[in-house]
């Protein structure tokens, strides 16, 4: 059940982002990343969870898996979590607490990104400010 509504969500944001244009391919299984995405030279390496939880988990191991995959590829690291219910949030690697063994994001962390901001349409009102600052 739990892979069928992993293989779910993974869809769905692949949905959302070839509806903004980008060229998406999808790695079945546990790989280092679930999703790559690119438009124009700009790349996502994108690691993908679902709860029905307020709070995932992303272990020391995965982030290291994904970190170095974006790095060597060239693109930006993202860990997409779908809060069922509650809907979608991004984050990335750097902006995650250090946990020990586990990164804990939750639904109401305040370091996390909306879709938009993740592909560009909009930015961040931190990131405004550090431009200006």
């Amino acid at each position: 059940m739990r892979y069928r509504r992993g293989a779910s969500v993974e869809r769905e944001l692949i949905k959302m982002l070839e509806g903004e244009g980008f060229a998406v391919i999808r790695s079945a299984g546990s790989k280092k990343v679930d999703i790559v995405a690119g438009k124009r030279g700009e790349y996502l390496c994108i690691e993908v969870k679902s709860t029905h939880d307020n709070r995932v988990y992303f272990s020391r191991e995965d982030y290291e898996k994904l970190t170095s995959f974006a790095d060597l590829f060239g693109g930006r690291a993202v860990i997409a979590v779908k809060f069922i219910g509650r809907g979608w949030r991004f984050f990335y690697p750097e902006d995650l607490p250090d946990g020990g063994k586990n990164y804990k994001l939750g639904v109401k962390d305040r370091k996390y990104r909306r879709f938009e901001e993740v592909i560009g349409l909009q930015t961040s009102l931190d990131g405004v400010i550090n431009r200006e600052g």
